[in-house]
């Protein structure tokens, strides 16, 4: 359920990709009035096949309680039409290559001249200058060229990116962090800014790789793929590092170090491992470090993944059952705290989507509302922002200027 800490604020949202649409969502996610500019050529999502199912999907996620317009930017009609609502918003959130706003009549420079407290975001691939600035990306894309790949997989083989599309949601929840700052910003000095967010930029800092740089930043040292299990172990003891089978599925670790040798211990119920002459040090634990295993993996076995969680709990270990999504989605913390939310859409049902990355207190909270279909707002928005009548309206869709629902 989204909350109404920004009743009252407006985004306009021009975007084909995950970062800029997730930047909005967070807005609309705390209660901003958020619009969407479609094409009226968009296809509608009430048909899922094997070849848009994923598509539909990431659509219902990205665009639940926001609002959607479809106008024809080709015409000048429309680019007028999208002036007028960018103008009446308090941010602009896009995702077009550099230039292409200024060409729709809506750069930062035209808006600002008639409304000082704007604030644009824009999300691109490799921001608004420098070389690659004109050039498309995939999530791959990103992840290669920051670094990031070079030291994942194993070492014989090829480097590997993560699953899933990190760079774009990471970008996505930067892009929102710094929109909210800017917004701030304008309210108390009546000036907005120009974001200029880069996607590769966003993930070469991204913490995980910062640190994994340390060594390369500080000595020269190349980032080498290694056996993942010492590699994701760093300067940890590799044995309980990692992902193991247990009882009912999978449990993952990640001990801090030979300090929690003792936890380790404690957690299987053989303390006594801490004086026999294998274990003794932490090089005596790596170099038996398979013996070790044998005798973790054994205890594990005989065990659930909750009541491996509750003995790493209880002995002060990191690690954590791998649960499945519907696991994730019935767990009883998650349910505790109203986390995930049921969506309820016209054509699909019910929808579980992820609720609100942070909690305000005593914020209200509303019901959320589905994506929308293309063009379903347009008739409300241009009469609520620009104030046009429902003849004119009605002449715009005649002419196909506006596509309505």
């Amino acid at each position: 359920m989204p909350q109404v800490a920004l009743n009252g604020i407006r985004v306009i949202e021009l975007s084909d990709s995950i970062a800029a649409s997730y930047c909005a969502k967070m807005f609309t996610d705390y209660g901003a009035d958020v619009v969407r500019v479609d094409s009226p050529d968009h296809p509608p999502t009430s048909t899922v096949n094997a070849d848009n199912a994923e598509q539909v999907a990431l659509h219902l996620h990205l665009n639940a309680n926001k609002r959607s317009v479809a106008l024809d930017l080709e015409s000048e009609r429309g680019r007028g039409l999208l002036r007028d609502l960018a103008l009446r918003c308090d941010v602009v959130v896009e995702s077009m290559s550099p230039g292409v706003a200024e060409g729709l009549g809506i750069g930062y420079e035209t808006l600002a001249a008639h409304r000082a407290d704007i604030v644009m975001t824009s999300v691109t691939p490799f921001g608004q200058t420098g070389p690659y600035s004109g050039w498309g990306y995939t999530e791959l894309t990103i992840f290669a060229m920051t670094g990031a790949m070079n030291r994942e997989g194993l070492p014989n083989r090829y480097p590997l990116k993560y699953g899933g599309e990190i760079a774009q949601y990471f970008a996505g929840t930067a892009a929102a962090a710094a929109t909210m700052s800017a917004l701030a910003g304008a309210a108390f000095s009546g000036v907005g800014d120009w974001i200029d967010l880069s996607i590769m930029e966003v993930m070469a800092g991204h913490p995980h790789q910062v640190g994994r740089r340390g060594p390369f930043a500080y000595s020269g040292e190349l980032d080498r793929r290694t056996d993942p299990r010492t590699s994701s172990a760093g300067g940890r003891e590799p044995y309980a590092v990692g992902t193991f089978r247990c009882k009912d599925g999978y449990v993952s670790f990640l001990p801090l170090g030979s300090r929690m040798w003792p936890n380790i211990s404690q957690m299987i119920g053989r303390p006594e491992l801490q004086q026999d002459p294998r274990f003794l040090t932490s090089e005596d634990r790596t170099e038996n470090r398979h013996e070790l295993e044998e005798i973790f993996q054994s205890w594990l076995q005989v065990h659930t993944r909750m009541e491996v969680f509750d003995a790493a709990q209880r002995a002060g270990l990191p690690g954590g059952p791998v649960l499945h999504s519907h696991e994730a989605v019935e767990n009883e913390h998650f349910r505790s705290r109203n986390y995930f939310q049921d969506v309820v859409h016209p054509v699909y049902g019910h929808l579980w989507h992820t609720g609100l990355p942070v909690l305000l207190t005593d914020v209200q909270r509303t019901t959320s509302s589905p994506a929308p279909e293309t063009g379903a707002d347009s008739r409300e928005v241009l009469a609520e922002f620009v104030g046009l009548e429902e003849s004119e309206i009605r002449e715009l869709e005649e002419s196909g200027v506006v596509r309505n629902g």
